[in-house]
């Protein structure tokens, strides 16, 4: 068994899973249509915190890992494949609970890992509802943070991190999977780093982001902004690149910055769904605030606001920057939807399974006929109704 050696690193083993943004304030008016029957065990219902693992942004298809019931010992991961608007699925497969770690955003099945002994990291691969090795286990300290992707290229990448020697900076090492092999790609000092530490390039077909560094199959790694938004450590957040040499920059606290000349200069944007100009009237983080939605990002830049500015009429705002500069509305909606049995559901993520299509999840819900997924699509210009997707358990063996 070949292992490949990484250099040592200094830092706490996490699990890598996407993190839930914050939950929408309560407000509905929409009921959701009568399930379908076709699901026969429960799942998960309304109680179930429901994680992204990863998704494949070829397919659209994302991974959702879903915890046992109380008083139950078996996990779930379920695909949901949100294409079309009627043709959404999504199927149940039992998790092994393994300690994996991590989950791919990019052009191909889910990528992650698991530990395989002291020391030991295997990456790991979704494929037909069930985790496969994908190429030789890579030998790595205990303490790292490890997060795999594709470039657009469909190549994966294995991106591992361990402190730095400033607050917010850490070092990244890169690596490659040719043949059976993760090759090394070199190491950087990177900050900057969001909720997904390695996502592919737009510059760069065959290279892949990890906060301000840039890697690439042949050649040095290097910063591919050369700045950043001057804020103290307390709101440092995330650095996105954009199309060209746009870049955006998502503050700790909610405030968008945009770069139209690679991090040379930035200007904090303050327009708002309701008004050009308007931030200061109302309190960030209180009246409003601005998730990112989770999944592809190589399209233009989308935000979710969540506006609770008049409780009574809280809604969720979906909007997009385009290649001027200029900010788009794409859709507005009750930030919270009501079934038949008048159960309050919130949008518990926001998902971007591809470029130009954005999925508000809020959550499961258990029926007479099992359990499903409560689902909301925006897909060509248009937001879908809330519908329930049942989710098929996986046949048995």
């Amino acid at each position: 068994m070949k292992i490949r050696r990484l250099l040592p690193v200094a830092a706490t083993l996490l699990l890598a899973a996407l993190p839930s943004p914050a939950a929408p304030p309560p407000e509905a008016v929409q009921a959701i249509p009568a399930p379908a029957a076709s699901a026969s065990r429960t799942i998960c219902d309304a109680t179930s915190a429901l994680t992204p693992i990863g998704t494949d942004t070829e397919s659209g298809r994302i991974l959702l890992a879903v915890p046992p019931l109380a008083g139950g010992s078996q996990g779930w991961v379920v695909e949901l494949s949100a294409a079309g608007t009627n043709g959404a699925t999504a199927s149940a497969y039992p998790d092994p609970a393994d300690g994996r770690f991590g989950g791919s955003v990019g052009p191909g099945p889910v990528v992650a890992t698991r530990p395989c002994g002291t020391g030991c990291l295997q990456p790991i691969r979704f494929k037909a509802g069930a985790w496969e090795p994908l190429g030789e286990p890579i030998a790595a300290p205990a303490v790292i943070t490890a997060a795999a992707t594709y470039d657009q290229t469909g190549t994966p990448w294995l991106v591992v991190h361990g402190k730095g020697k400033e607050e917010g900076v850490v070092r990244a090492w890169a690596y490659r999977l040719e043949e059976r092999d993760w090759k090394s790609k070199g190491n950087l000092m990177v900050t900057g780093v969001g909720d997904l530490q390695a996502v592919p390039s737009p510059q760069r077909k065959d290279g892949v982001l990890s906060g301000t560094g840039l890697f690439v199959p042949s050649g040095s790694p290097e910063v591919w902004v050369q700045g950043l938004p001057d804020l103290p450590p307390a709101r440092r957040g995330a650095v996105m690149a954009l199309s060209g040499s746009a870049a955006a920059y998502l503050s700790a606290d909610g405030a968008v910055y945009l770069s139209s000349n690679s991090g040379k200069s930035w200007r904090r944007s303050t327009w708002t769904p309701w008004g050009t100009g308007t931030t200061g009237m109302w309190r960030q983080g209180k009246d409003y605030w601005i998730d990112l939605p989770i999944g592809d990002r190589r399209g233009p830049l989308e935000l979710a606001w969540f506006d609770r500015r008049t409780p009574e009429q809280e809604s969720i705002f979906l909007t997009r920057l385009n290649p001027a500069g200029d900010w788009t509305v794409l859709t507005q909606s009750k930030s919270e939807i009501r079934t038949k049995n008048d159960d309050r559901l919130e949008v518990s993520h926001v998902l971007s399974p591809r470029a130009g299509s954005l999925v508000l999840l809020s959550g499961c819900a258990a029926t007479a006929g099992g359990s499903g997924l409560v689902i909301r699509t925006y897909d060509k210009g248009a937001l879908s109704e809330a519908r329930f997707v049942p989710i098929a358990p996986a046949p048995p063996g």
